[in-house]
């Protein structure tokens, strides 16, 4: 049993038709989404033809009155089972709109006006999550960040031993061969090859080319990941896709 998996940061509404393109010449069998805003979960379903799962985060200011974005998982032809969200810092029920602060220069959002969650389910009995871990100033690793990954590393861990592995995938704002991403690597395999060293699109990207490789596809030992590759043209973030199996 195998799965073709995307994982995309689609800066909410802003490149809908770009990655609209990516999912039909690509057609994963699971897609999951980082920056999601919940008004576009209709366009999703049809476009994958099944349920959009959806887990908020925050408010995000500029996007009018329909402006909640989160993380989502939707399928195309098979079911999203035992799907959970748990969530790290925040809760549903107390969803704010996103605050921004200036640091080393830079405006970024306020992580503790977002809140951060796990979400994951069981697709063809492979179990897989997303999540989207708070941003810092020029990727540097900060305590918040690094409390926020060892709270998913417990939560994906747990869900690992549940179900007998995992993949976790999503944006971690956090650049490999900084502390926040060897804290994740030292607990699950880094399956994105080495030779990918951004996973930011310079060309789409407010920031240009940033040698950050953020979005990542970690997993337990007991799974395979096959034809792992970084897809531009798509967003501010390059798509991520591969396959995935049991060993």
């Amino acid at each position: 049993m195998s799965l073709n998996i995307a994982s995309i940061n689609i800066e909410r509404s802003r490149h809908l038709a770009r990655v609209e393109a990516f999912i039909t010449r690509q057609r994963p069998d699971l897609l999951c989404l980082q920056e999601l805003c919940e008004r576009d979960i209709p366009f999703f379903e049809a476009l994958m033809g099944g349920p959009m799962f959806f887990a908020p985060m925050a408010r995000y200011p500029e996007e009018g009155p329909a402006n909640i974005v989160g993380v989502g998982m939707i399928a195309r032809d098979d079911a999203l089972l035992d799907v959970a969200a748990e969530y790290y810092s925040g809760s549903p029920e107390r969803i704010q709109e996103m605050a921004f602060i200036t640091a080393e220069g830079k405006r970024m959002a306020d992580p503790l006006s977002i809140a951060e969650v796990m979400l994951s389910a069981t697709v063809r009995g492979l179990r897989v999550a997303v999540t989207h871990l708070n941003v810092t100033p020029l990727g540097t690793s900060t305590p918040y960040q690094r409390e926020s990954a060892g709270k998913v590393i417990q939560l994906a861990q747990a869900q690992a031993q549940r179900n007998g592995d995992l993949l976790l995938t999503g944006d971690f704002n956090a650049p490999r061969g900084r502390a926040t991403f060897d804290l994740i690597a030292e607990h699950f395999i880094d399956g994105v090859p080495p030779h990918y060293t951004s996973s930011i699109d310079g060309s789409l990207h407010r920031a240009g080319d940033i040698p950050f490789m953020v979005d990542g596809l970690f997993h337990t030992p007991g799974y395979r990941l096959e034809n792992v590759r970084m897809s531009t043209g798509v967003s501010d973030h390059c798509a991520l896709s591969c396959r995935l199996s049991k060993t």
